[in-house]
Order: structure tokens, then sequence, then C-alpha cells
């Protein structure tokens, strides 16, 4: 899909690898320069800032744990000095454990919620006022389960589900100054993770017959950056193969 982002200056959270990694090349290879964040990818970070490079447009890379409001800070600060400003945002950044919810010790909860429900407050009060005079967009990415509940993903399913009800009543807050908060909300995307026999269990859950792929993930964020998708704000879209249809 192409679309035109020159000039625009996007940030990626969780951009060194997988997903994050295909949608940083897919956003600057339509004209973007792109900041890549990370928390512990920092070999990975540097080689694709690099390889961004090559496409003519500016990247950088910036750590941090968007956990921590004060690291979400000085992360704003540092692009400010690279960038100037950041147009919109794309948050890719998660993190789940897959168990029950009564094999949790109370402490292991609170990393999720953190970083899927904070995480987002964080970096909505730090990068989205100064989005307002540069027609700002907000992309949360999360994983189905924030929609229809998972067993094995209950905690960063509840912070996920927080997370879109803050977006939509942000979407009010900011649309008066042209900004947009929407969530994209994903099915199983295949990775290579998988061995074959599992996958073909999976895949009985899906319409489609298939996982979802990169490719699937990518086309959806890019036409919600673009002008086509300028009217679309505090909506969730689902891209998920059909395995659920909540209205």
């Amino acid at each position: 899909m192409k679309i035109n982002l020159k000039n625009k200056n996007v940030l990626i959270t969780g951009a060194a690898k997988g997903v994050g990694r295909e949608l940083s090349l897919a956003i600057a290879e339509n004209g973007a320069n792109v900041a890549l964040h990370y928390r512990e990818s920092e070999q990975e970070a540097i080689q694709l800032v690099k390889e961004i490079e090559r496409l003519g447009v500016h990247a950088t890379s910036v750590q941090g744990d968007l956990a921590n409001y004060d690291e979400v800070k000085s992360m704003k600060e540092k692009l400010g000095g690279d960038f100037g400003h950041i147009d919109m945002i794309v948050n890719n950044a998660g993190w789940a454990q897959m168990k029950g919810f009564f094999e949790y010790e109370p402490e292991e909860w609170k990393r999720e919620v953190d970083v899927c429900f904070y995480g987002v407050l964080n970096l909505v009060y730090e990068f989205v006022p100064s989005m307002k005079d540069n027609h700002g967009k907000f992309i949360n990415i999360v994983g189905d389960s924030a929609r229809t509940g998972d067993r094995n993903l209950i905690v960063s399913a509840a912070a996920r589900n927080g997370a879109i009800s803050f977006l939509k009543s942000l979407a009010k807050e900011v649309g008066r100054s042209n900004v947009q908060c929407n969530t994209i909300s994903l099915g199983l995307i295949d990775q290579g993770e998988f061995d074959e026999s599992i996958v073909n269990k999976i895949v009985k859950q899906y319409p489609s017959r298939r996982l979802g792929t990169t490719s699937d993930v990518v086309g959806a964020v890019l036409f919600m950056l673009s002008d086509e998708a300028n009217w679309i704000t505090g909506q969730v879209l689902s891209v998920n193969g059909g395995h659920s249809m909540i209205g």
C-alpha cells in the first residue's frame, strides 16, 4: 500500500523486532521520518536505523520503558532535539504473560498493567499536546483478547481494554484540535513461532483459514495513517480474519 507520509515524523514503539520492525520499514518507505523506540533491543534498533536511512529519510532510535513516566518524558526531550516534533505515534509495544489469573503471584500482574495501560497514558500525556497543530494521529495496537477476553491473557486483556476506552474518550477531547485516536485490534499473527501442527489446529477457529501476517498489520496501520482515514477517530479496527465479530 502506498500513501504519502512525506515530511511526517512518526514514532513507532516496540520497533526493533517483529511487527514493529516491518511497520517501521513500511512507514519509512512511504516517506516518513521514523523514530524507533526500543527497551532492550539496542543493536537491532541501531541496525534498523541504518536500513531506514538508506531509504532517504531520517531515522533515529530512542530507548525507554513506557511504563515509567520519567523515561517517556526523556524520550520526548530527545526526539524534540532530533525531529523537533512528532506528528504520529504507532504504539506497538506491549507486555503479556500467558497464564490463568490464579496462577499469578500478586506482584506479577503489575508490569502488564503498567505497560499496556499506563504506557499509553504516558505516551499520550507527553506527545499528544504537540500534535495539535500537525493533524496528529495516535494508533494503539492491541491483541483481540482486549475485546473478547481470554483466560490465558487475562491481565493484559483487561489493561488493553482500559486503553481502548481511554482512547475513545480522548478522541472526544482532542478531536476538535484535529488529533485522531484509534485502536487496531489483532488476531493471532504468525511470526514463525508455532510449529505446523499447532497452526493447523488454530486456523480452524478462523473463517479465513489462516493466521494473520505482518503484511496484514502493515496494511491496516498504513491506512489509518493515511489521509483516507482522516474522518475515523475513536474507533477499533479489527484485523483478525473473522475470528471474532463483535459489533
